[in-house]
């Protein structure tokens, strides 16, 4: 079945003939797509950059590069018990798109997440690190390993921070309720139930409990004091956990600033 993406190269309607003629070359040559820049596509097809980025927006890409990833990941060549040299290219070029690609999810995830930051809200949370003798963090899978990032940083500073890989109930039922204690609950959905759990019981202490999360509307978002919204790259769910990890990255390396600097 073919992609989504190579389906609408070729229905695409209402296009002119420039944008034709780059759609029949790309579906001609479609390796060259991945190691090419929109200037040397443009080059070979005798148009413009402009109109490669204005072709790529109208197949519902964000632009160049965005459309480079979407090929390299729906891209498949046909399948033979000897690579040829076309293929070998092919391979090749999966390479150099990936090379050019992850840049552009870095960058994507880091400006998403800058769009979403509230200034107050950063401020105050900056403040309550600040004043905090104690760091928890709690997160699942990938989430606990971004928490013992996190971690590191903060106990380089003299500030105990410790990563909770899953709810310590004994810990939490037994702990003495703590203002100057700070906790953080990772979940991307904001739906998972251990970590709505952990949120749930800090809450009903009384002490300051932040969300890191998607969806400032979700049921772990609701049961913290504050929330620091996080980007996923959705197009692609395969891509989602690597602009999620950028994003939370991002976040606590802000507060991490904030926690040595007055000026981040």
């Amino acid at each position: 079945m073919e992609s989504q993406l190579l389906q609408k190269l070729k229905y695409a309607e209402k296009l002119t003939t420039q944008e034709k003629h780059i759609v029949d070359f790309i579906l001609n040559n479609p390796h060259i797509v991945f190691h090419s820049t929109a200037h040397e596509l443009a080059q070979l097809t005798y148009t413009s950059s402009s109109t490669i980025v204005r072709l790529c927006k109208k197949l519902g890409t964000q632009g160049y590069p965005d459309f480079q990833l979407k090929l390299a990941l729906e891209y498949q060549p046909s399948s033979t018990p000897f690579r040829s040299e076309d293929q070998l290219i092919a391979e090749q070029g999966n390479v150099l798109a990936a090379i050019e690609s992850v840049p552009y999810l870095y960058e994507q995830a880091l400006n998403e997440t800058r769009r979403l930051l509230n200034p107050t809200v950063l401020q105050r949370i900056i403040d309550w690190v600040r004043e905090s003798h104690r760091i928890d963090i709690y997160g699942n899978d990938m989430n606990y390993y971004l928490a013992q990032q996190a971690c590191t940083k903060w106990n380089e500073l003299g500030i105990s921070a410790i990563a909770h890989n899953s709810p310590n109930l004994h810990y939490l039922n037994t702990m003495t309720p703590s203002q100057t204690t700070l906790s953080f609950v990772i979940s991307h959905t904001g739906e998972n139930l251990s970590m709505i759990d952990s949120a749930t019981i800090l809450s009903q202490k009384s002490m300051k409990v932040i969300a890191v999360t998607s969806n400032n509307h979700s049921t772990l978002s609701r049961q913290c004091t504050e929330t620091l919204l996080t980007h996923g790259y959705y197009e692609q769910l395969r891509l989602s956990k690597m602009s999620t990890m950028v994003s939370v990255l991002y976040l606590f390396d802000i507060l991490y600033m904030g926690s040595i600097s007055d000026s981040y």
